[in-house]
């Protein structure tokens, strides 16, 4: 759809909601680019002092709309905002002028979750139990990009597979990314926080707990599962894990391995080729869209 025909369906809009219909509309442009295209502007029905305010619109450089408001009776009714190729990114809802509620989306349609979710998220995992994780349990990370599977070391690294396992069945690592990558080295996922709307925190959530280390000989090979902590200290792993792209010896027995790849290695290569910005986060988010654990299914 074309600037014009935007224009005229949201004045044809507001038409329907108001009585103005037959009076003229106009637009005021509030910015612009710095090549002259339109970036804002107000939206209005009506001439002198009957002219009321129906709309303010905004558009990326390319065209597209970026947000909507709508007015009626000069008051704000309404905001949505979309992201560059089109896709919701935020509604609002007003009531007399006031916002009563927000929504907000990932650039993958995902609705992303306040701080009270995640917060509801972590005070249930703790009355999660879960099972203990076997040599026989395959852990299955369905992702955008496809499915990988993996296998655990349950032998030299007990703790992180069953933490693992918990989180997973929990449900824990659905609907989050991997926020972190970096070809030739890693990808890394499995913070709750990539799943609100701000970028800037992912890789800094956690589980609300930490298990001890778990060094082990074991080399980081392309397709090791590891688990991520924080440099502070040995003893801080939760949720966050990654998977090695190459050998990373500088690694070794410095973070836990307590898993292999064994399905999917296109996978983890398409994930790794994803465009990032600058701090690595995917901009396109490469997301886990179901992680479980279970043994693996018997011929």
């Amino acid at each position: 759809m074309n600037k014009k025909r935007i224009k005229n369906l949201i004045i044809w809009t507001a038409c329907v909601t108001l009585v103005a219909c037959g009076s003229a509309e106009s637009e005021q442009v509030l910015k612009t680019y710095p090549d002259g295209k339109t970036q804002e502007v107000e939206l209005y029905t009506g001439t002198g002092s009957g002219q009321v305010k129906i709309a303010r619109v905004g558009y990326y450089r390319n065209g597209a709309m970026s947000f909507e408001e709508t007015y009626k009776s000069g008051v704000i009714t309404g905001y949505t905002g979309w992201w560059p190729e089109g896709q919701k990114k935020q509604q609002r809802f007003y009531d007399g002028g006031e916002m009563i509620s927000e929504k907000s989306y990932d650039s993958d349609g995902v609705e992303h979750l306040t701080q009270d979710q995640i917060d509801d998220i972590v005070a249930r995992l703790a009355d999660f139990e879960g099972e203990e994780a076997t040599a026989d349990d395959i852990a299955v990370i369905e992702t955008t990009a496809g499915t990988m599977l993996f296998r655990f070391y349950t032998d030299i690294a007990p703790i992180h597979a069953n933490n693992f396992k918990r989180l997973a069945n929990f449900g824990f690592y659905d609907g989050t990314t991997f926020h972190r990558v970096i070809p030739g080295f890693v990808i890394q996922g499995g913070d709750i926080n990539s799943r609100d709307a701000n970028r800037a925190n992912d890789g800094n959530g956690g589980p609300g707990y930490t298990i001890p280390a778990e060094f082990n000989p074991l080399p980081h090979v392309k397709g090791t599962l590891a688990m991520a902590r924080s440099p502070q200290g040995p003893n801080t792993a939760g949720s966050q894990f990654y998977i090695a792209l190459g050998r990373l010896a500088q690694l070794d027995n410095e973070y836990t391995v307590f898993g292999e790849l064994i399905k999917g290695m296109e996978i983890i290569e398409a994930i790794a080729g994803a465009t990032t910005d600058p701090a690595d986060n995917p901009i396109s988010p490469q997301r886990m869209i179901k992680v479980r654990v279970a043994p693996a299914a018997s011929d």
